[in-house]
């Protein structure tokens, strides 16, 4: 698959996408893309024909909300099994291999190209996506690419993108990340910082601007990698930047380091599920170009408090579960993300030593895939199952002393958008948050002596299926 529609036409065959037409841009888009994901419906949403944008213009949401999409987007075996997915990911997991992409001077991004006073970047979908965001939203999975001014090193990330006119944007970038670093570096040297953002891409590109690769990694090159064939870019005119020369549709201009104003960013609704980060103040970006296909589609991902989506969790369990196992740790034998990010991390072991749960739990909410805005890591034995969420939580309620068995660490990594951060805290600068460890293992030194589970026996719940399976498991037609 070399693009977006390639993707479509793939879940669109696996029955995982329904197209919707006439939604208003206004909470109706967020709305629905919401109520499908909570009611779990496995589809992705293509929404048509809006009554405020260009003819043709498109919009999808909900993509990379179930395994099959995650797998078919990352070039694996399809499979439904979320556990499946996240083995398959562990598997290949190479934080640093890349391929050089291919520079090439023409694309399907190069259909329409808006100059100079035909700029408008109103003539696209940008929903209201929740009743208290502060504007439109067109970048919630964008990949904004930057370059360093110094090095020359390119980047690819996740930040959003907020319509301030039909010539002007706003980036919202979190302190310390690689484009802030970059802006930066134009800004020492007194110059423009040149941007291109991506608004609709094939979803691998999505998944690697969210990655949080090394600073030395080029995502555009880990993408050439991960496809085991080179990303054909264009260069933009405006900017020079490489561009997916396949992308639906492409933003490119410049942020000035001299530009007096500043607009009022936010609020946007997190995946906390609250407006933690609240409004920002920042430099506009100026739109000098738009580079579009026929029938572009924007490409959008709203937050939704609630259990991870596929996405979330082959993105984060199996960097975390590669690099407890990197540090030397054994008998690790599930990892998952039982929320977005690691908020809430679910740890299955053999317990092999006294001490055991304890020591991949420290290391859990310590390494780098672990430490940035979790909140619980529970740690359960390998006949629980850390994909099934009743198994996790009859675990930490059949087998977990509250007085014992919890753990609270102090002075741990938080951010802006934790909306548990007293405000005094926060106008001080502090973003320190407390972690919870919860060891949900039967106890090492009296496990001989735990009591016996009631679980069905494996081999009979197969026996039973395959014995019963068309009169009580399949669906009725």
């Amino acid at each position: 698959m070399r693009d977006l529609r390639d993707f479509i036409a793939a879940i669109d065959e696996r029955g995982q996408l329904r197209r919707v037409s006439g939604v208003n841009l206004e909470l109706e888009v967020g709305g629905l893309s919401e109520m499908v994901r909570r009611d779990d419906l496995s589809t992705a949403l293509l929404f048509e024909e809006f009554d405020d944008t260009a003819p043709g213009t498109r919009l999808m949401t909900n993509v990379l909300d179930t395994p099959t999409q995650v797998t078919l987007a990352l070039g694996y075996e399809p499979t439904s099994d979320i556990r499946e997915a996240v083995v398959a990911h562990k598997d290949q997991l190479s934080e640093t291999e890349t391929q050089p992409f291919e520079v090439v001077d023409d694309g399907p991004v190069f259909e329409n190209v808006q100059r100079g006073d035909d700029v408008d970047l109103t003539d696209f979908p940008a929903p209201l996506w929740t009743k208290h965001d502060g504007g439109r939203y067109i970048g919630t999975a964008d990949a904004v690419i930057t370059r360093h001014a110094e090095t020359g090193a390119l980047n690819v990330g996740t930040y959003r993108v907020q319509v301030h006119g039909p010539k002007t944007a706003t980036l919202n970038i979190e302190p310390g990340r690689d484009a802030g670093v970059h802006e930066n570096s134009f800004f020492e040297r007194d110059e423009p910082f040149p941007v291109a953002v991506s608004l609709g891409h094939h979803p691998d590109i999505f998944m690697a601007g969210n990655a949080r690769l090394p600073a030395d990694v080029d995502e555009l090159e880990y993408v050439s990698a991960r496809r085991d064939e080179p990303l054909e870019v264009v260069r933009g005119e405006a900017t020079d930047l490489p561009i997916p020369a396949r992308s639906e549709l492409v933003i490119e201009g410049h942020i000035h380091p001299d530009d007096p104003e500043r607009i009022t960013e936010g609020p946007f609704a997190e995946f906390t599920g609250y407006y933690g980060k609240g409004e920002t103040n920042q430099r506009p970006l100026t739109i000098e170009r738009i580079y579009f296909r026929d029938a572009p589609i924007v490409t959008g991902y709203n937050n939704v408090p609630m259990s991870a989506g596929a996405m979330s969790a082959v993105r984060s369990a199996p960097k975390l579960w590669h690099q407890l196992e990197e540090a030397g740790i054994g008998g690790i034998t599930g990892v998952n993300t039982i929320l977005p990010g690691v908020m809430f991390q679910a740890i299955s072991i053999d317990q092999q030593y006294a001490g055991h749960s304890t020591q991949v739990a420290t290391a859990a909410m310590s390494l780098p895939a672990g430490s940035w805005e979790g909140r619980y890591t529970v740690v359960v034995d390998d006949d629980i199952d850390v994909f099934d969420k009743d198994e996790v939580l009859w675990a930490m309620t059949s087998r977990v002393e509250p007085s014992e068995d919890f753990q609270i660490i102090t002075d741990c990594v938080g951010s802006k958008i934790n909306p548990r951060i007293p405000p005094e805290q926060k106008a001080e600068g502090d973003l320190t948050i407390s972690r919870a460890i919860i060891d949900a293992t039967i106890p090492y030194h009296w496990k001989d002596e735990f009591p016996k589970d009631t679980k069905i026996d494996p081999e009979l719940e197969t026996e039973l299926r395959a014995k019963y399976g068309d009169q009580v498991f399949e669906p009725e037609t």
